[in-house]
């Protein structure tokens, strides 16, 4: 009963028959030519209306109609009685529900109606006019009306389908958006959840496989000059990289434009992972201007090509991860930024520990060595008498070049230096290192930075560091960071300086640079403190020469201080060019001046002390008046015995020795 009242055919036939018995009720025909017609007809549609299944063609629906159409013909003339002609009127709502099931319908149904309704009235006006007035005119309205009414109905119902099927296209393009919003607000989720690392990215493109449909997807982001996998559905063989020259990953990648390929095998760019693709989408994942990566997905051949709306998705979704990746790279940025300025604090403690000269340098190569987490460091320092380069200190490197030179303009230091400003190599080979440093033992490729050191607007020398690995150049960050350690060793280096000068100056002389009295029974006493350490067999030389320039109160008084002091700084640098590093050389007093020969023979001081003598002789110092003037020394020289055990006792033996050269006529040199 349920499939019967939804059928329109069998209520059509229900209405038809009821409005046939009506008008027979009211006629004078008889019952059977029209009541057993109608009962007929309509256990016909109630049969078919049981019988009709889902998907049966509109052949049979117009079958039926017609069926309708002949019932009603039949009860209008089947009766012979022409008061039953009005129930040709019924025809009506059968056009109308043929122009409701579709154009076919209505033209058949429509026409062959129009022609009955003509026929119908206008044979019985022809054959009978005097008895039938007016029929052919009826005839001709009710055609004309059924005409009408079917043209009518169709449009009607044509614009009634059109309006729903805008209305479902309306539907259908609501559903797919909020379809692809709520895509967009899954993807935010599991990127916020998991990071745009290889899990969320992998989650990502399993998100788009359930949700979609899409067969193959990948997202590749960028890592330098390539284009890299780091997540993909469905490719059994996949392309690790894309560098930008080819595939259509690679044209968008250039251009940073969207593609859409509606069919892959018209593009010259494109680049296949698998044969079955068909259509392909791929949205850049930008950072600002930068394109940071691609998501590309791509259809197979049994399944509609990506269109338009595919592509609108995917850039939203793009819009995502590409945000996602962006946010994490800053993080990452900011985390690095933080550990390097906090390795940067401990950096700046750690090389202000030390003022001693050689601690403070070693101290400062291996802390920057920490802070930027680096292979070898290698501080070179400006000379400020000569004005030569040299490496004060390594740390990591060939440690048997600390001194050696750098010559101008040379390497990554001497770059930096004449350049005055950071330089950095990803690759820098051994032939661009300095000639001076060409045998060191590295590697023959490194990694390679160096920022000047520069102090009141003086460059005072040049920081080198370099890394073994070449996958790990110096980032921008560490590049940025180096001015900063610059100007932190800078200030580190200028403090050591300026604490060496006012120690010198309490140890040293400052008329000749020689040491002073004080200085001199410091070392002698640590000297003597280590020699006594040892037997007396195993105890090595030490030898002490004595000096005091000859008549010097009276070439005083004679020429002025001024010519003087000239005397004594040209006896100062004779001593200190002399005699070697090792030895300690100090101003006693006045004119007397002391050499402690450590390792050396009463008859090497000797020989040593007749050599000054000579070169003194020798020396000419320009007097006030412009005249050339001389001066001479004499010499005691004693050595450190069993018995000697203090500076002072040695120093009184080559006293004594001094006195006898002095007794013997001055500018010699005597051995006690």
């Amino acid at each position: 009963m349920r499939r019967l009242s939804a059928d329109p055919h069998v209520l059509l036939a229900v209405a038809i028959v009821l409005a046939a018995v009506i008008a027979e009720a009211l006629s004078q025909a008889r019952a059977g030519l029209i009541v057993a017609p109608s009962i007929a007809f309509l256990a016909i549609q109630i049969v078919a209306g049981l019988w009709r299944r889902p998907g049966r063609s509109g052949n049979f629906d117009t079958a039926r109609l017609l069926l309708a159409q002949g019932a009603v013909l039949w009860m209008s003339i089947g009766s012979g009685d022409p008061s039953t002609l009005p129930l040709a009127a019924l025809l009506l709502p059968i056009i109308a529900m043929a122009a409701a099931i579709g154009a076919r319908q209505v033209l058949v149904v429509g026409g062959a109606t129009a022609v009955a309704a003509i026929a119908l009235y206008s044979v019985p006006g022809v054959t009978t006019p005097t008895i039938q007035i007016g029929l052919v005119q009826r005839g001709v309205a009710l055609g004309a009306t059924a005409v009408v009414l079917a043209v009518g109905t169709r449009r009607t119902v044509g614009m009634l389908e059109r309006a729903i099927a805008h209305a479902q296209a309306a539907s259908r393009a609501l559903r797919r958006r909020s379809q692809q919003m709520a895509a967009v607000e899954d993807a935010g989720r599991l990127l916020a959840a998991e990071g745009p690392k290889a899990a969320g990215l992998d989650a990502v493109t399993q998100l788009l496989v359930d949700r979609f449909g899409y067969r193959y997807v990948s997202i590749y982001t960028r890592d330098g000059d390539l284009m890299r996998l780091r997540a993909q559905r469905g490719y059994a063989e996949v392309i690790e990289t894309f560098d930008g020259s080819i595939g259509v990953v690679g044209r968008v990648m250039r251009t940073g434009e969207t593609a859409l390929v509606p069919d892959v095998q018209i593009d010259d760019d494109y680049r296949a992972a698998s044969p079955d693709v068909r259509s392909e989408v791929s949205v850049p994942l930008r950072a600002g201007d930068a394109v940071i990566g691609v998501l590309n997905v791509e259809s197979g051949q049994d399944a509609p090509p990506l269109d338009v709306g595919d592509r609108d998705t995917l850039v939203l979704i793009g819009d995502r991860v590409a945000g996602a990746l962006a946010l994490a790279t800053e993080r990452e940025a900011l985390r690095e930024r933080a550990d390097l300025f906090t390795r940067l604090a401990a950096f700046g403690s750690a090389i202000n520990a030390s003022l001693d000269p050689d601690t403070a340098y070693t101290g400062i190569v291996r802390s920057i060595a920490t802070a930027l987490e680096t292979d070898i460091v290698a501080l070179v320092m400006r000379d400020p008498a000569s004005g030569d380069d040299r490496i004060a200190a390594i740390n990591g490197g060939d440690g048997r070049y600390v001194g050696v030179r750098i010559p101008p303009g040379e390497g990554m230091a001497g770059r930096a230096i004449a350049e005055r400003r950071v330089v950095s190599e990803p690759a820098l080979a051994r032939t661009a290192f300095p000639s001076t440093l060409q045998k060191a033992r590295n590697v023959d490729v490194l990694a390679a930075a160096a920022v000047p050191l520069v102090h009141e607007d003086v460059v005072v020398g040049a920081l080198s560091v370099c890394r073994f690995d070449l996958g790990r150049p110096y980032t921008p960050l560490e590049l940025e960071a180096l001015p900063l350690i610059a100007s932190q060793v800078s200030l580190a280096l200028s403090n050591v300086a300026l604490h060496t000068r006012v120690a010198d100056a309490a140890i040293r002389d400052p008329l000749t640079g020689l040491w002073n009295r004080r200085h001199l029974e410091v070392a002698c006493a640590r000297l003597f403190a280590a020699r006594a350490r040892f037997d007396p067999d195993d105890r090595h030389p030490v030898a002490a020469i004595l000096f005091d320039l000859d008549h010097f109160g009276s070439f005083n008084k004679r020429y002025g201080h001024m010519v003087g002091d000239a005397v004594l700084r040209t006896f100062g640098s004779i001593l200190a060019r002399r005699l070697r590093s090792s030895d300690i050389v100090a101003r006693y007093g006045g004119e007397e001046f002391v050499a402690i020969l450590d390792g050396a023979s009463v008859d090497e001081a000797h020989r040593v002390a007749d050599e000054v003598r000579r070169e003194l002789e020798a020396s000419r110092v320009t007097g006030s008046g412009g005249e050339e003037l001389r001066a001479t020394v004499s010499a005691g020289c004693a050595s450190l015995g069993p018995a000697v055990a203090s500076l002072e006792a040695l120093l009184e033996i080559a006293d004594v020795a001094l006195q006898m050269a002095k007794r013997g006529g001055r500018n010699q040199v005597v051995a006690a």
